[in-house]
């Protein structure tokens, strides 16, 4: 596939803002509920959201360029963590990786 015919993705880094310490599964769960609680199974799939990395209680997920704002709008929705008060606070959007973890 030539370079220009490829999906631009964007890296979001994103923390929880809860009292408990979540686990890759569980942080993985709340996340992609949250994003398909928000746009549904469709929304969800042109979003193809992927958690690339994840570590105490903060994590990168990658998704699509166009769906980037939606997907944040959706992490920034979330009111409740593992049925306890907390959020999902979003601190950088970046094209690379390397940019989120300095």
């Amino acid at each position: 596939m030539i370079p220009t015919m490829r999906e631009k993705r964007r890296y979001i880094h994103f923390r929880f803002e809860c009292r408990q310490k979540l686990s890759e599964s569980e942080a993985k769960d709340e996340v992609y509920n949250a994003i398909l609680s928000f746009l549904g199974e469709f929304g969800f799939s042109k979003a193809n959201p992927r958690l690339v990395e994840f570590r105490d209680n903060s994590g990168i997920l990658l998704c699509s360029n166009h769906e980037a704002q939606k997907v944040k709008a959706a992490l920034a929705l979330v009111g409740k963590v593992k049925g306890e008060d907390g959020c999902i606070r979003v601190l950088k959007v970046s094209g690379m990786m390397s940019k989120l973890q300095k």
